[in-house]
């Protein structure tokens, strides 16, 4: 049985590598993927480098009075927001009294990829927005200081909530989502996988066996999905499975029927989506 993610090749982490391999009803599970988006640096990255030497403390004024108490944070919800930070010259340096919040394990080893000199602090269990609000918030009851650089795509909800618990958030733009692939030059992922064999570009989605599973990992996934005109394959061609309930209610939204819904944004949750449904 075949399943394709979403994304490209250099996004590959822990959710392929617990895919693959994996049996469904008997069948083993060959994963590939389905590119449909891409990511580059804005146009104009000098906001996203004074963001970063904000935070770092070489514009210390421009926040209020650097803190040295643990209180200065940097928050990144994605791997991508790493990449990009890498691109305009983060070296990985975290600087005394600064921390790093990560959504989770995948960002985590990005970060690490990067040369992060200390251990981000994760959400325990609930990797969405509510979930890092809730962390955060408890760590500092009183409030502290958040940078929170993003996509074009990002939704307000973390920084609103963050705001609402007595946080100073200050946002920027890290990078944008473009239809695959993204302008050389510009793209933070590396572009080696045109003509990898476990490669599926849009145009040839309807050769693929029937029942083949698709993975949309996020809500520009779905935009792009049918931007490329690939919705009338959906419950006849590929079976579609959700991870996360802003990619669900996208899916729901655009009209897209769906096998499932991951309950965890991990191979265990596809599996139960796959599995329930054999």
């Amino acid at each position: 049985m075949r399943v394709l993610l979403t994304r490209q090749p250099a996004q590959a982490g822990d959710l392929e590598a617990g895919l693959a391999g994996a049996e469904v009803a008997g069948r083993r599970l060959r994963v590939g993927f389905l590119p449909l988006t891409d990511f580059a640096l804005p146009d104009d990255d000098g906001p996203l480098r004074a963001l970063l030497a904000d935070w770092a403390g070489a514009d210390g004024d421009a926040a209020g009075p650097v803190r040295s108490d643990g209180s200065r944070w940097l928050v990144l919800t994605s791997a991508n927001t790493v990449r990009a930070l890498r691109a305009v010259g983060w070296d990985g340096h975290v600087p005394a009294g600064a921390r790093i919040a990560a959504t989770g394990p995948g960002t985590a080893r990005v970060l690490t990829e990067a040369g992060c000199d200390a251990a981000p602090w994760l959400p325990p269990e609930d990797r969405s927005a509510e979930g890092l609000i809730a962390g955060l918030a408890a760590l500092h009851p009183r409030g502290a200081r958040a940078w929170l650089p993003q996509s074009d795509r990002a939704r307000p909800r973390l920084a609103h909530g963050l705001r609402a618990a007595g946080w100073d958030v200050r946002t920027g733009l890290a990078y944008r989502t473009v239809p695959y692939p993204a302008q050389a030059g510009r793209r933070l992922l590396d572009g080696a996988d045109e003509g990898r064999g476990d490669v599926v570009t849009p145009a040839r989605l309807s050769a693929v066996a029937a029942g083949t599973a698709v993975v949309l990992t996020s809500s520009s996934a779905v935009e792009e999905f049918v931007a490329a005109g690939l919705a009338p394959l959906a419950g006849e061609r590929v079976r579609l499975v959700a991870i996360g309930a802003p990619t669900r209610d996208t899916c729901a939204r655009r009209g897209l029927p769906l096998l499932g819904t991951a309950p965890t944004p991990d191979a265990a949750g596809v599996l139960a989506v796959l599995r329930a449904a054999a």
